[in-house]
């Protein structure tokens, strides 16, 4: 009768045809010589997991960065609405070879806003915006700098939808009379006035306006701005307190259509009635842009494909290192465990065997490492959470399960790789030569 210990445990030329409980059986022997292993050397465990570590950490913050901000700016955009149409003298796309040609065309007028207003068809409203950025603003002793104010027109509130904190939108007597009345951000209402800010003044250009509504706290915008820095005026008074025929200042006309099926003929509509009002040929371009929200989607599509594919390249960069770091520590494992390897051996240990226990050290100590690694992500989350709060800015950083799974498969993938050729050589050893050897 054979010895038991004598008994093959595992071949390779066999593991298809092992029953299932057997593959178990040698999946949790493996993996309890592999972690005694591991733990019989702690700090040398840890060194080598720290490389896949920060590999599995930088990976993981990439994507959640970039997807972090790329669900912050759909989400702005989204906000714009996919039935405005925004007509400018700069269209939004790249424009580095055209810019003189962009930067010389007309700005748009008030009499333009007058012209589509009166003929197009199908909207839902539209609005003339005159923009001055930089201006200072004081109340009382208090003042601030850099406030963005915008002068508008009646239908500025249906484009956007503005919520309000405190007060209410203009009225239509208001706007077309011009009175000295504007509409705060929540940034400049909490720095001047605290809680209550309607029916305080505001000076801007020498005129004294009052406070007749505070829009709620929206923060950061698309590109930096944000609406509550902002100051919102009728647009006749704003003629008044800035020259509306010179260059300088931005002016937008925003277009609102119907319904987002009948934009393609709302956007012919518009190109034939402003060439119109323009008095351009048949022959001559467009000196205008008509923008929409797909047209930035677009380009930020393509960005972040580009931002996506270079933190990957720069994170499995960083994989590999740690990758390196496992092989070379296998290496030494074998080495220091020829020996007793070659005891195994003896004993009836198959090379199967030998090669799945060091293959489930080595992945083993990568997953840990990944596991590391998102921990690490996640403690970094929290403190960047709480800077962004400290420092008021509104951005929230989201985490994405993909990349999560993504980060614990590579560890996997990185300890088969690199755990491989060490343990083949291992599985080869001859067992007498092997028991020869004290490591």
């Amino acid at each position: 009768m054979k010895n038991e210990l004598n008994r093959p445990i595992f071949t390779l030329r066999n593991i298809e045809k092992l029953p299932l409980v057997n593959f178990f059986q040698l999946l949790l022997e493996s993996s309890r010589i592999a972690l005694k292993a591991i733990l019989g050397n702690r700090f040398r465990a840890f060194l080598t997991m720290l490389g896949i570590s920060i590999g599995i950490f930088a990976i993981t913050i990439i994507g959640t960065l970039v997807f972090s901000l790329e669900q912050s700016i759909t989400k702005n955009l989204s906000a714009l609405g996919n039935t405005v149409i925004y007509l400018h003298h700069w269209p939004w796309k790249d424009n580095s070879e055209d810019w003189f040609k962009f930067m010389n065309r007309p700005k748009m007028s008030f009499k333009d806003f007058t012209y589509l207003r009166t003929h197009l068809q199908g909207t839902d409203g539209i609005c003339f915006e005159m923009t001055r950025s930089g201006q200072k603003i004081k109340s009382g002793k208090l003042g601030l700098e850099n406030v963005v104010c915008k002068g508008v027109t009646q239908d500025y509130n249906r484009i956007y939808d503005l919520q309000f904190e405190q007060g209410r939108y203009f009225t239509s007597i208001e706007l077309s009379a011009g009175r000295n009345v504007c509409i705060i951000g929540y940034n400049i209402a909490q720095e001047l006035f605290g809680q209550n800010a309607i029916g305080n003044t505001i000076v801007i250009q020498g005129k004294v306006l009052q406070v007749v509504g505070v829009v709620e706290r929206q923060g950061a915008g698309i590109f930096g701005d944000t609406f509550d820095d902002r100051i919102v005026i009728p647009y006749p008074l704003m003629s008044s307190l800035f020259n509306a025929q010179s260059r300088s200042g931005d002016r937008i006309i925003t277009i609102r259509a119907d319904a987002y099926e009948n934009m393609p003929r709302l956007e012919d509509d518009i190109r034939g009635h402003l060439r119109a009002a323009r008095g351009l040929k048949p022959a001559m371009e467009d000196n205008f842009a008509i923008n929409k929200q797909e047209m930035l989607m677009t380009q930020l599509d393509s960005i972040f494909g580009a931002l996506r594919m270079g933190g990957i390249f720069i994170s499995i960069l960083s994989v590999i290192v740690g990758g390196f770091g496992i092989a070379n520590i296998m290496f030494v494992a074998v080495k220091e465990r020829t020996h007793e390897i070659g005891i195994q051996k003896s004993l009836g240990a198959t090379n199967g065997f030998i090669l799945f226990q060091f293959l489930i050290e080595s992945i083993l100590l990568c997953i840990a490492g990944g596991i590391t690694g998102i921990l690490i992500l996640f403690a970094a989350i929290g403190v960047a959470d709480a800077l962004l709060s400290w420092a008021k800015i509104d951005f929230q950083i989201l985490i994405s399960y993909r990349d999560l799974i993504g980060g614990l498969a590579l560890s996997i993938l990185i300890g088969i790789l690199s755990g491989f050729s060490p343990s083949w050589i291992a599985a080869r050893m001859d067992p007498v030569e092997a028991m020869r050897q004290r490591g």
